[in-house]
Parts: C-alpha cells; structure tokens; sequence
C-alpha cells in the first residue's frame, strides 16, 4: 500500500520572482461575478489558458499562456525543496483548472498543486510515468517511467482529490502508456517490454491482455478519440501508430497499423477527431495521420523541431503546440531509454549537442510555425486544463 506521505518534504511553495512578477502582471483569472439577487449561486472561475510544462532536465514546470504564447511564469521545483534531479515528467489537468498533477520521476513522486502554484498534496511511488485523470469520478492513474528498466508491475491508483491509493497488478511488465475512457469504468496501459496491452475494469479490477502481433514495438503513449471508440498508440521501437476499436473495452480490436516513423511518442487526436497528431522524435517531425484512410496524410518540419516530444492543441483549436527534448545525451543513454539500448548511441538521437528543449507553437490552418519558445533542457509531457466534454478525460 503507498500512501500519500512527504517525510521532509514542504507543502508550501516558495514562490520564485518570475512567478511573483506573473501574479503582479494580472496572471491570475478573476472570479466569474454571482449573479445579482441569486444568493446561492457560486462564483465560478474559468480555467486559465495555461499550458503546463515540464522542463525534465531543469526540474521546473514552465507555465505557458496559450493565448498571448510568452511564459507566463516557471515553477523551479529546487525551491520547494526537491533535488535537482526531481525529473518532472508528465502533467495532468482538471478540468475547472483548480488543481494539477505532476510525475517526479526521480523523486518517486506524484504533485498536486493548486491553481497558484501551492503544493496541495503528494503521493509516493516507484518511478512513476504518465498520468490520467478521470476528475468526475476524482480518480488518477500513474504509470511507470520509460527510465525504469525493472519497475513494478502495477499501476497507482489514486483518489486525486485526497492522494491517497493503492496500486492495480497488471501482470506484464513495464506499464507505461495510459488513458482512461469517457464512462471512466476502464482504463488501458500497455508494456515497453511486451506486445501487450491491458485493459483494466476499474469497478472489479480485473485485468484482461491483449496479445499484439509485429516486431518488438514498446509502447509509448495512448490517445483517445473525441467520441471515445477508437484507442491509438504510438511506438518507439517499431515507429508505428496503432488504432484498436473499443466496441467491447476489455478486447481492443486492431483496426489498423500505419507506419509513422522512428520513435513515435504522444500521440494526439485533433479536435475534429478527423487526424491524429504524431511526434516522431528520431526523424525530427510530426506526422499527420488521417483517421478515415489511416494513413500519413503529410508530415510537418521546422528547425525547432528536435526530438518532438508530445503535442497539446490550444483549447480554440488554433494552435498545436509541441514540446522538443532537443537533449542529445538524454537519448543515447540507456538508462533513458532501455527498450533501445541495444543500438549504438550515434544511432538513438537527433538532438543538437548543448542546445536546450522548446515548444514550438504552429498554426493549424497554415501548419507554419508562430513561435518558438526555449525552455531549457530535454522539455518533455505537457497538460491543459482539457475541453468540456472531451473523452479520455
């Protein structure tokens, strides 16, 4: 059982300047008025158009603006009294914005901050990876970092609001993408080790495997599409994009299988549903697929793209915004990637020596780039508060 404990550990943030000068600027919404003669009514805050990033190598989640695109402030985690090798890693929104997650990598624990940035509760856990947050039913699922070479076998699951679980045995080793569907009665990891996927009931916890066929492919990251039928996952060793119909959740049904390119990682569905966006991290682009012929529809490429990460649309549609590791030690070593191990380290990055991570800023109608924002090194998973109603929570 692991609970939610922080021996050592404050809760308060120390606040540092850029964050100070954020507030001083008008960086927090105001509260939605009560409407007059209604004394019952609760006063509502919208969320911010904050993107939240996390700086893996830096140990900072940069906040960004996704409406005026400049850094609205950086949260330096070594100020709140971690280490410097606390490796954020993956973030996970609510949907009002009144709190979000973050992965620690190398401190073995999960956040949970508030909307100014204050540490409201924690959770300890083994190496944990990517997050996914069913907030109507106030539950998080965590996975395991790709760095783990032997983690456990299970998954966190936790009440969100308390940070207080227990984990779910999923047999296969080395669980690391994760989504959770739209009814949040299932959940779905698949292993970096295996060809498997595993479809979890979270009413009974029972757990039923799915045998993938193909070569070695380790499994990256999940996503769902708008209307919650269609579940893709993306892959590292075989550079593939993956598609399984959920008509019964317990047996995704392969669908179809379309060759991207080398080292897949964070998929994500565009909001029409009608394209998945694709980073292909060892050819420095995005492939777009096209979900009615499911098959590359174009590729996008630009000097800031290096080793692209994971992609987040902007909550208007109008801009796609996709982080870069750019860390050229970050992929030739193993211990970041050990279902790669096995090539020879000139051969597993295309990141520029000395040069920091960004999130390059496109705009979708003309698939030009708008901005480009540097961060710092190896700029990793990203999360926005997401669209009401959208599945996959």
């Amino acid at each position: 059982m692991h609970t939610a404990v922080a021996p050592g550990r404050p809760t308060r943030l120390v606040l540092p300047l850029l964050f100070l000068l954020g507030l001083a600027a008008g960086g927090t919404h105001a509260a939605t008025p009560v409407p007059a003669g209604d004394p019952d009514a609760i006063a509502v805050r919208v969320p911010e158009p904050w993107l939240y990033v996390c700086v893996q190598d830096e140990a900072q989640v940069a906040v960004v603006n996704m409406e005026s695109l400049a850094v609205e402030r950086v949260i330096d985690l070594t100020a709140l009294g971690f280490s410097a090798n606390a490796k954020p890693h993956h973030i996970a929104v609510e949907p009002d914005g009144e709190h979000w997650y973050v992965s620690l990598i190398g401190e073995n624990r999960v956040l949970r901050f508030d909307r100014e940035g204050a540490i409201v509760g924690q959770f300890t856990m083994e190496t944990p990876g990517m997050l996914a947050l069913d907030s109507e039913n106030d539950e998080l699922i965590v996975s395991r970092s790709m760095s783990a070479v032997n983690p456990p076998t299970r998954l966190g699951r936790l009440v969100a609001g308390e940070m207080d679980g227990d984990e779910i045995e999923v047999v296969m080793p080395r669980p690391h993408p994760i989504a959770i569907g739209p009814d949040g009665r299932w959940a779905w990891t698949a292993s970096l080790g295996t060809n498997q996927i595993a479809a979890i009931d979270l009413e009974s916890e029972d757990v039923t495997i799915t045998e993938v066929a193909g070569p070695a492919h380790a499994f990256v990251q999940f996503a769902l599409s708008p209307d919650g039928g269609t579940l893709v996952v993306s892959t590292e060793l075989s550079g593939r994009l993956l598609a399984f119909r959920l008509d019964d959740p317990a047996h995704p049904e392969l669908i179809a299988d379309v060759d991207v390119g080398p080292k897949a990682f964070d998929p994500v569905f565009a909001p029409d549903g009608g394209s998945v966006w694709v980073p292909i991290k060892g050819a420095n682009q995005v492939a777009i697929v096209d979900v009615a012929t499911w098959s590359v529809r174009e590729r996008l490429e630009a000097p800031s793209l290096l080793q692209p990460h994971a992609i987040v649309f902007s909550p208007d549609g109008r801009h796609a915004f996709v982080s870069n590791n750019n860390a050229a030690d970050h992929m030739a070593d193993p211990a970041h990637t050990p279902a790669d191990s096995g090539r020879a380290a000139g051969q597993a990055h295309a990141g520029h020596a000395g040069a920091g991570g960004n999130v390059t800023v496109f705009d979708v109608a003309s698939r030009t780039v708008v901005t480009t924002l540097e961060l710092g090194r190896n700029v990793t998973g990203m999360g926005r508060a997401p669209t009401a109603g959208a599945a996959g929570r």
